[in-house]
């Protein structure tokens, strides 16, 4: 091509700079990915010209290509975010940041990028030597670098992304905006780290973030500091966190309640709150507002998976309403295909219906997930796959499969819980108190331990240890809630039918959490010819 000498540049740096990158980039997308650079066929060996038209070209194109997925998807990580405030009581600043970041970039196309999850990457630093064994462990390809610094309602975001192979550093930018902007930010951040990798975005997803970007979307700075320490509360899964995350949640909508990330994640804390194994308000207390906020959410985003599935919680637990569930279920699957959480809530769904074979297909979807993006979140997918076996009454492919989770966290308190029902019916009824107990020593704020550890001294023939049990959670019923389904299964398997199916129907009145395993719960095989026992689980839907 012949041009003239102002369309021309003449050197690594010049090329550089046209494409606004760095050299090393430059050079990388030449050797990789056809950059049209020409040489000079003269005595300076290594002299480089390229034409501004030429180069223009090419990346336009670049940017409009699809990348290839034939040696499998793009996988990228996003390390937490540095805090450069000095206040470690900012520290949820920075960390919901970085998870906010992580969930808009997973959002770009997931059919070509794997997202690792926030509580993988974490475990990774900025160093080379780091970021090398990221890429051993996890095939992650890039890496995108933050640091936070925040001063009242200004906030100050440096990101880098880089490639990992090439030591490369791909793209930087820097922000500096009012807090309220933060989400203009985000979606500034995706497109870019969606151009530099190639990924072409389909349409509605390019509208989406177009609008964050010209402000379509804000978010009142107060409200959006809350939403990030509610964030932070919720992920720590404890009793307390759930707690206090419904507190700030609830701030949060309060000062902007047309915020639809706040009223998702407010559902979702109030509907955890009350099914097990928390169980921490009473079902009709906790339900009732988390639908609100879940429905108010989906009035102001229908595009938010997570108030889809915070929705088909309260259709699957609360309400019994098994097709909307599924229904919600799918929705947030179809909108965010890599959420984990939706997966596995909807193959709980699926074996509650005793639909076990697509169940066992769901989970498998879900360990494929968290093996590319989570694989800390592995064991809790082992425990599942482990209920769906002790359902089945396979219950030696249960205890294998939770000992073989076991190697991976030897304190997963569901693992031991599911270990321990099923050496029961698998008639080794000292194990399965050993079991229980172990699982009781990890969670004993959980009263469902407690419950379940006093059945296997029923069906022991511990009667009582047992009756002690029943006492224990008695007097605990006077400081915090406890289900009567935890009574209806510590009678039965003390062979006190009567009581057992009164405190059930107690149970449905209150619509308490674990009704929905009834029709599969293997410990209520010996009430499950009573008529009274077939006239609930009609009721409650299981069967027809």
């Amino acid at each position: 091509m012949n041009g003239n000498p102002q369309d021309r540049l003449d050197s690594w740096k010049e090329i550089a700079a046209f494409l606004r990158r760095d050299v090393r980039t430059a050079q990388r997308w030449e050797k990789k990915e056809g950059l049209p650079v020409h040489r000079h066929q003269h005595d300076k060996l290594g002299s480089i010209y390229a034409f501004r038209a030429e180069l223009a070209e090419w990346f336009n194109t670049r940017q409009q290509a699809a990348p290839s997925t034939a040696g499998g998807k793009i996988k990228l990580a996003v390390l937490p975010f540095e805090n450069l405030g000095g206040n470690q009581e900012d520290r949820y600043f920075s960390e919901g940041l970085t998870e906010e970041m992580t969930t808009e970039i997973t959002r770009l196309q997931p059919e070509a990028l794997a997202v690792i999850a926030r509580s993988t990457a974490e475990h990774y630093e900025s160093t080379q030597s780091s970021l090398e064994k990221m890429k051993r462990d996890l095939g992650v390809d890039y890496v995108l670098e933050g640091k936070v610094r925040r001063s009242g309602n200004r906030v100050r975001i440096t990101v880098r992304l880089s490639e990992i192979e090439d030591q490369t550093q791909m793209w930087a930018e820097t922000y500096e905006r009012d807090l309220g902007d933060v989400l203009g930010v985000q979606a500034e951040i995706a497109q870019a780290v969606a151009a530099e990798i190639n990924l072409a975005l389909n349409l509605t997803e390019s509208k989406r973030l177009a609008g964050l970007k010209g402000g379509k979307l804000r978010v009142k700075p107060e409200a959006y500091d809350t939403y990030l320490r509610a964030r932070y509360h919720l992920h720590a899964m404890t009793p307390a966190g759930m707690r206090q995350s419904v507190e700030e949640f609830q701030r949060a909508v309060a000062l902007d309640p047309a915020y639809p990330p706040a009223q998702a994640g407010l559902a979702s804390a109030w509907a955890l709150l009350a099914i097990a194994p928390f169980d921490l308000l009473p079902p009709r207390e906790a339900m009732p507002k988390a639908e609100v906020a879940a429905r108010k959410s989906l009035e102001l985003d229908e595009g938010l998976a997570e108030a889809h599935a915070a929705l088909a919680l309260i259709q699957h637990h609360y309400h019994w309403h098994w097709k909307e569930a599924e229904a919600e279920y799918r929705r947030a699957i179809e909108l965010n295909p890599g959420y984990a959480d939706a997966h596995l809530w909807y193959s709980w769904l699926l074996l509650a219906l005793n639909r076990r074979d697509e169940a066992l297909q769901e989970i498998e979807k879900t360990m494929t997930i968290v093996q590319e993006t989570d694989p800390h979140r592995l064991v809790a997918v082992h425990a599942t796959r482990a209920l769906a076996y002790y359902f089945g009454r396979e219950f030696e492919r249960a205890v294998e499969e939770c000992e073989k989770a076991l190697h991976l966290d030897p304190s997963h308190f569901m693992l031991h819980f599911i270990l321990g029902r099923a050496y029961r019916r698998l008639g080794q009824g000292n194990k399965a108190i050993m079991q229980l107990q172990a699982a009781r020593k990890v969670s004993s704020e959980l009263p469902l331990v407690n419950a379940v550890l006093g059945l296997a001294y029923a069906v022991s023939g511990k009667k009582e240890q047992a009756q002690q049990v029943v006492d224990s959670l008695r007097a605990a019923g006077h400081k915090r809630y406890i289900p009567p389904t935890y009574f209806g299964i510590l009678y039965a398997g003390l062979g006190d039918k009567d009581q057992a199916l009164a405190w059930m129907e107690k149970a449905y009145e209150e619509r308490a959490d674990l009704l929905t395993w009834l029709n599969v719960e293997p410990m209520m095989d010996d009430v499950r010819g009573d008529p009274r026992f077939l006239n609930l689980i009609r009721r409650i839907g299981l069967v027809s």
